[in-house]
């Protein structure tokens, strides 16, 4: 089967999720091709791209606006090509523009949308109607689901890598499949040292402003904070500003997934302000390295008996969860080794995982009459 991934990002742990979902479905003897926004600036290209679609919208019905629909699909149609662990990325900042001419090249019989923007997946979606492609949305962040309209199926198959997230989708009226993220964990095997808290991804949403409470609150706390990708300049900035005032906590630039990003961590700090399961749980779980995170439905999932969960505005309960992890070695080994039984249950199991996201896109294809 041939499969076309179709991305607004190529960062983060929702990209590396897809990546790793793609080698494996590679390995099964299947085709699969990317087309990603790379993130880079490309002003000009998204300016007129923005201008274009933005006329087009104002002046639907209007005599003429085929001129501008014309227009709106020429920036970022070319794609500037390159090879990620054996597979063929088309980077382009307007990946609906490019995915025309990939249908008429690759053929693809489906078509996953991950972590993609809603218009970009709607002119898709109409796209691989008109061509009888199979459509696959998987959802793996709480905002795509503005993509779902109560009752109007955003694609052939929808997926959630949460349980949370599928019943939020069922709760709409559409079906949802839930089949986690495919995630490596001897990628990032190690024998930690034990000596900080980890923060990955320290922006707004993911609780940054908690992390310098709790800084401030435990002047003696060591604390990591891992950029998952390259933050704007201003962010970092903003973190070098908060970290004169707060010595005890140090930022780790971006680097590729392995040993080292939890090669010193004792706690794993998960104070998000989305509802999401992020792959870091898993992972830190992997190496015994407990789990304090928000009280979100996916976060609750994601670290199990591993962990600890507390409310999110909950500053002093955050400090005592950690207080009690840090000092207490007792407790420490037992949530410790309920972490790593955790992270080796059979719903984590990679081929396990690609099975149903095989028969998921299997039943996808079927439906679509021909």
């Amino acid at each position: 089967m041939r499969l076309l991934f179709v991305s607004s990002i190529v960062s983060g742990g929702s990209h590396r999720s897809q990546l790793e979902l793609a080698r494996r479905l590679v390995e099964r003897g299947h085709e699969v091709r990317f087309i990603v926004d790379d993130e880079r600036p490309h002003r000009l290209s998204r300016w007129w791209y923005g201008k274009f679609a933005d006329a087009a919208a104002r002046f639907a019905g209007v005599p003429g606006v085929g001129v501008l629909r014309r227009l709106e699909r020429l920036p970022g149609r070319r794609v500037r090509t390159g090879i990620v662990d054996g597979i063929d990325f088309g980077n382009t900042p307007v990946p609906e523009n490019a995915v025309p001419a990939a249908l008429q090249t690759f053929k693809p019989d489906v078509v996953v949308g991950n972590s993609i923007e809603r218009l970009a997946w709607r002119k898709i979606r109409v796209l691989c109607a008109t061509h009888h492609i199979a459509t696959v949305l998987y959802i793996r962040e709480v905002a795509l689901l503005n993509h779902i309209t109560h009752g109007e199926a955003p694609a052939d198959a929808v997926v959630a890598n949460a349980h949370s997230l599928a019943a939020a989708v069922r709760a709409k009226g559409i079906e949802c499949a839930m089949v986690p993220s495919v995630v490596d964990l001897s990628v990032t095997h190690t024998d930690s040292t034990r000596e900080v808290a980890l923060v990955v991804n320290p922006i707004a949403s993911h609780g940054i402003a908690l992390v310098w409470q709790i800084a401030a609150m435990r002047p003696q706390l060591p604390i990591v904070l891992q950029e998952s990708w390259p933050l704007a300049v201003e962010a970092v900035e903003e973190i070098e500003a908060q970290m004169a005032r707060h010595p005890n906590v140090r930022l780790r630039r971006v680097a590729p997934p392995g040993p080292s990003l939890y090669g010193d961590a004792r706690l794993l700090l998960v104070p998000h302000r989305i509802d999401n399961r992020p792959r870091v749980v898993a992972e830190a779980q992997s190496n015994g390295v407990p789990v304090i995170a928000s009280e979100q439905p996916g976060l609750a999932e994601a670290v199990g008996p591993g962990g600890v969960l507390v409310c999110a505005d909950d500053v002093e309960g955050w400090c005592a969860a950690i207080d009690r992890l840090w000092n207490d070695q007792a407790e420490y080994e037992r949530v410790s080794q309920l972490a790593r039984e955790y992270a080796a249950r059979p719903e984590l199991d990679p081929d396990s995982v690609v099975d149903d996201f095989e028969a998921l896109i299997r039943t996808a294809v079927q439906s679509v009459p021909q």
